[in-house]
């Protein structure tokens, strides 16, 4: 893909993205009389978490089921948004390469000269 074209869709990628995973986790609630203390299979959820680090912390953010597809949505553009990232990094790569080629060809001639 061209270097405009990744521009241009890292551009409407960050406008949804959100940095995170998502986990979806079972829980047992405070009440100890409730049989999700007494049967795995009888513990509350799945629920969704969208999970991140921040200041070496790891950070939940519950995903209400209404909103499930919203974080979904999110997290998608942002893993799209990190293999943009590495596209583009590549491409400035291989400038970086072709520049400092062509430095050193030019300097190898102004030596002969």
């Amino acid at each position: 893909m061209s270097r405009i074209k990744l521009l241009k869709e890292l551009g409407l990628t960050s406008q949804t993205m959100v940095q995170g995973g998502l986990s979806s986790t079972t829980r047992m609630c405070g009440k100890p009389a409730c049989p999700c203390h007494q049967d795995p299979a009888k513990r509350h959820g799945p629920n969704l978490y969208l999970t991140w680090r921040a200041n070496g912390k790891g950070q939940a953010l519950y995903v209400p089921p209404e909103h499930a597809q919203e974080a979904r949505a999110a997290q998608a553009a942002w893993a799209r948004y990190w293999e943009i990232g590495l596209e583009l990094a590549a491409l400035n790569r291989e400038e970086m390469k072709k520049r400092w080629g062509r430095a050193k060809a030019k300097s190898a001639r102004q030596r002969s000269v």
